[in-house]
């Protein structure tokens, strides 16, 4: 079933493009906290009150096969949605791994780039050791440079 369907068995009233407010039925409303809204593969249901979406269903007379467009899927098909979805969040969890990664380096650098900054602003400008120090002050802004730049990337 459609979510356009499932609102129309409802009663709800439009609340944006593909989206619908009904009063839940399975519960007392005065005012409509079921939302539904269309899915990839069904009608996707949620009660701000709290109803389980089991609850909804058997309460709108329906069972939960009945949100859902076409047969079940079958076991194989099942199985590889649940290893999409497996591999889904194991792709997430590097992403999020290299993400910290690359926020803990920006804030290393920006440590020693602080740290560098420092030394160079107490260095007189005729000490030998100026052209090695400010060299390594740039080389460490380069660095921090890339490492924002691999973080932004790693955050889209």
């Amino acid at each position: 079933m459609t979510a356009e369907t499932l609102a129309a068995l409802l009663h709800a009233r439009p609340a944006g493009r593909g989206k619908w407010m009904a009063k839940c039925p399975a519960h007392p409303d005065k005012h409509p906290s079921l939302q539904i809204s269309q899915g990839e593969r069904g009608a996707l249901l949620r009660c701000w009150a709290g109803c389980d979406i089991e609850t909804v269903v058997k309460a709108a007379g329906l069972r939960m096969a009945d949100l859902f467009a076409g047969p079940p899927p079958s076991a194989g098909q099942a199985r590889q949605a649940a290893q999409e979805h497996e591999r889904r969040d194991a792709e997430a969890r590097q992403r999020r791994i290299a993400h910290g990664r690359a926020c803990d380096s920006i804030h290393k650098l920006e440590a020693v780039a602080s740290t560098l900054g420092a030394k160079l602003m107490r260095l007189p400008d005729d000490s030998p050791n100026a052209p090695a120090l400010t060299r390594l002050f740039h080389n460490v802004q380069d660095w921090l440079h890339m490492a924002e730049v691999r973080e932004t990337e790693l955050r889209a």
